[in-house]
């Protein structure tokens, strides 16, 4: 082989070997999905999962910590000031045997004395695929007997660092007995593209770097040291 032909081999690999690959980039699962190419100011992603609510059995995933203000009234004020604790399953279908997506951990309290209404706080911390260790924050008044509502998202961690948006909240079955419930949530969440959030590399709870991935300035630079590295090696050879 000539050395000129070396030369150019050993350029090939050292910018293969360098480069990242944009599609093993790209964060994918079955129920999230980009809805733009991340270009643009914001990234948007569209998250698709299930909220069980468990009130019911030996194992109940919600838990009234503080009691109603009065217990003898009827309607919506007999369950005013009530406060429940949550660490909800997030599942891929309405099917509690699905596959498990995160867990979502908060409160929710009865704030209103003549509607069905709940102010909810929560954390929607999620565990499948390159999304896990992200979090959404939701926080906002829910209307649980109306059967669309919306919850603002008002923040995020890891890939959905600096988040806001939307989630859309539908009841797929409640259980007036014993207040189970299964609801779907659709959430949008905007966020800035050019925040250094990560958008472009796997997330895990050990991350706790400025940044989930190399700046592209220092990536640049020893791509080309790389490849004077190679021309210099060619030219002893």
């Amino acid at each position: 082989m000539s050395r000129l032909g070396l030369t150019l081999l050993l350029v090939t690999i050292s910018m293969t070997v360098s480069t990242p690959s944009a599609q093993a980039q790209k964060p994918s699962a079955s129920w999230a999905r980009r809805l733009d190419s991340g270009t643009g100011p914001d990234t948007i992603t569209n998250l698709q999962f299930y909220f069980h609510d468990i009130r019911s059995g030996r194992n109940p995933t919600a838990v009234q910590v503080i009691n109603p203000v009065a217990s003898t009234a009827s309607g919506p004020s007999s369950f005013f000031g009530s406060v429940t604790m949550v660490d909800d399953a997030l599942t891929e279908t309405a099917d509690a045997g699905s596959k498990l997506v995160g867990r979502a951990q908060g409160i929710y309290t009865f704030s209103a004395q003549n509607e069905s209404a709940i102010v909810m706080s929560m954390g929607l911390g999620f565990t499948d695929g390159p999304y896990a260790g992200s979090t959404l924050s939701v926080m906002g008044k829910n209307m649980f007997m109306n059967p669309t509502r919306e919850l603002p998202v008002v923040g995020g961690t890891g890939l959905f660092r600096m988040a806001r948006g939307y989630a859309v909240l539908k009841t797929v079955t409640l259980n007036t007995t014993n207040g189970d419930a299964v609801v779907g949530y659709n959430v949008t969440v905007y966020t800035p593209a050019s925040s250094g959030n990560g958008q472009d590399s796997p997330v895990t709870t050990n991350a706790l770097s400025s940044s989930s991935s190399p700046p592209t300035t220092m990536m640049a630079r020893e791509r080309w040291w790389m490849v004077g590295a190679a021309i210099a090696a060619a030219a002893f050879l």
